[in-house]
């Protein structure tokens, strides 16, 4: 199933400049405009005056649904995506349609989730039997991306309300169709039978609220956006296909070649064709939009494709090896006419057609034939697991945004471990340049076919810098070796395998210890022999601000750096963390 990124669907954030958007029985609840998580105090969350930001701060040890908070709006199908945080050992839940929970829970740590860790949908009850056997089903997360407390966490859920029919009887289950953590799939296509353990109520509906749970413990929000999907989707009707067969330039003039195969189709399907090679294909027909407003079309085509609607190319005219390609078009209510073009003269690629829309008020819907995307069944990837700790060198593409262009670190070192926690390192500056919770490597840009020598990180990722860690007091090249006197100098595995990395820079030589500590983070230990007048950079981002005695949060509280041993930390407007190296030692901890 080729599902719809969230960002291209139509959103709808709850705003948060007041609590008029929910239902509230208790004043548990406020709009503030920022908060931190102390990470020595548990269940406390301490804010600043503000707008933008949901707290909830339970600290009795009274319970009920009294303190949970409940959207005014009611919903059915939906995608929900927001940001949340949690203090120390709190817990908290996010029920769909009020009955449905997905689990929030203080996790740091715990390298075997269950389904009470954070991401976890909650059990089910039967009340009719004892205690200790009245609970069932229920789901574990594939793998616990939980951040520290006072880190925010995104969670991204995809969600199908129950059915019924005109009588009102159940026909078919919520589905929890997928859940993302931090970025990482930890659920994906779950039943839900009915509803997990203390719902609003024990009956099955179409729409319902949705509802935060506040009687367990302080918990923060933010960026919390709904898509909504109560609406009909877009439909395609009038089909006609014409066939070319030969090996035809993809920008060929087809307009004096004869057409070898013509006519009408119930069906979008590139068995249009009799070949599966050598051909070309145009695919015409109506689209209806039931309301105005903007509608994603995705394609998935090998070889040449384009896709014109209203005669107007919105995807032009390129090459792709059986590739998914998104478009926004913002269109008018009612029949619009598309047109799919496909020239395939690749014999290894296998033919293929998908043609996928979604817009307002539904989510994306498949309009292609089941079996026209079957032969398109991607490579199986190639995995390297961390089961024991894994050393491995390849090219690793980076950015530090999402929105910057790749750039590939040419000598690039992975280092996975059986703990879940893996990090890459280059070798060329002395760099963590991110980290991850998950899954090891995919290898399989490297080892498939001829290779590009590139791996992927598998997990949960936290991208940090590309720069120098030390320089100069003074400098202003953090991020370039030039006139450093910067030259590595391999590394040495210690009994387990683990690396410590040497190089020299500035007339130093410096051994570089990264270790996980408690499965919760990585502890870096630099050593310098030889010089003087060194500093560290240890972070720069857009916003670097301190937190606590000797910790920092950095970019809106992306990842914390915890200074263990060095002096005169200080932040440079605002964007740089520089630490002064404490009897030639620098130790901090990254804490993501």
């Amino acid at each position: 199933m080729c599902w719809a990124p969230f960002g291209l669907c139509a959103q709808t954030p709850i705003p948060l400049n007041d609590l008029s958007a929910f239902a509230l029985k208790s004043d548990n609840w406020q709009i503030v405009g920022d908060v931190t998580a102390p990470l020595g105090e548990k269940n406390t969350l301490v804010s600043r005056p503000g707008t933008g930001v949901l707290v909830c701060r339970h600290t009795s040890k009274e319970y009920g649904e009294k303190f949970d908070l409940f959207t005014k709006e009611e919903y059915g199908d939906m995608d929900l995506s927001l940001d949340f945080m949690l203090g120390v050992g709190s817990n908290s839940g996010i029920y769909l349609q009020g009955r449905y929970e997905i689990q929030l829970f203080d996790s740091w740590g715990v390298k075997n989730p269950k389904y009470y860790d954070c991401g976890g949908i909650y059990q089910r009850r039967d009340l009719s039997k004892p205690d200790g056997q009245n609970q069932y089903e229920g789901y574990a997360p594939r793998f616990n991306a939980y951040k520290a407390p006072g880190l925010w966490n995104t969670m991204e859920i995809s969600y199908q309300a129950p059915r019924f029919d005109a009588a009102g009887k159940k026909i078919s289950n919520a589905k929890i169709l997928f859940v993302k953590l931090n970025g990482l799939l930890i659920h994906e296509n779950v039943e839900l039978s009915g509803p997990t353990g203390g719902p609003m109520a024990e009956n099955e509906v179409p729409l319902g609220p949705l509802r935060i749970q506040g009687d367990h413990g302080s918990v923060a929000f933010r960026n919390i956006v709904v898509n909504n999907f109560n609406k009909k989707p877009g439909t395609v009707s009038d089909l006609t296909y014409k066939v070319y067969y030969g090996s035809h330039m993809h920008d060929a003039d087809l307009s004096k070649v004869k057409i070898d195969e013509q006519g009408k189709t119930n069906e979008i399907t590139w068995e249009v064709t009799r070949e599966p090679n050598n051909y070309v294909f145009f695919i015409n027909g109506k689209y209806h939009a039931h309301e105005e407003g903007d509608y994603t079309f995705v394609t998935q085509l090998g070889g040449h494709s384009y896709l014109k609607i209203d005669g107007k190319e919105v995807q032009p005219n390129i090459w792709m090896r059986s590739g998914d390609r998104a478009v926004k078009v913002h269109l008018t209510q009612g029949d619009h006419t598309f047109e799919i073009f496909n020239n395939k003269r690749d014999n290894w690629i296998k033919p293929v057609l998908g043609f996928w829309s979604s817009g307002p008020g539904f989510r994306q819907t498949p309009h292609h034939s089941a079996g026209s995307v079957i032969a398109a069944k991607p490579q199986d990837p190639i995995i390297v697991n961390a089961n024991t700790p894994v050393n491995l060198r390849s090219f690793m593409d980076w950015k530090k945004k999402p929105e910057d262009k790749n750039f590939r670190v040419v000598h690039a070192i992975s280092i996975g471990s059986p703990e879940g926690l893996h990090y890459t390192y280059d070798l060329d500056k002395g760099a963590i340049i991110q980290a991850w919770k998950g899954d090891f490597l995919d290898a399989t840009p490297m080892w498939d076919d001829r290779g590009d020598g590139s791996s992927k990180p598998l997990g949960s990722l936290t991208r940090f810098n590309h720069d120098l860690l030390l320089n100069r007091m003074g400098s202003t090249t953090w991020s370039d070796t030039t006139g450093t006197g910067y030259r590595p100098l391999g590394y040495d595995l210690d009994e387990n395998d683990l690396p410590t990395f040497n190089y020299k820079i500035a007339g130093c030589q410096v051994s570089d210890k990264i270790r996980i500590t408690e499965a919760k983070y990585l502890d870096r230990e630099i050593k310098i022999t030889g010089g003087q007048d060194l500093a560290g950079r240890v972070a720069s981002g857009d916003l670097i601000e301190q937190v606590d005695t000797n910790l920092y949060a950095v970019d809106g509280k992306k990842y914390f750096i915890r200074i263990e041993k060095g002096s005169d930390a200080m932040i440079l407007n605002r964007k740089e963390l520089l630490v002064k190296p404490e009897e030639n030692i620098l130790k901090y901890a990254i804490i993501f």
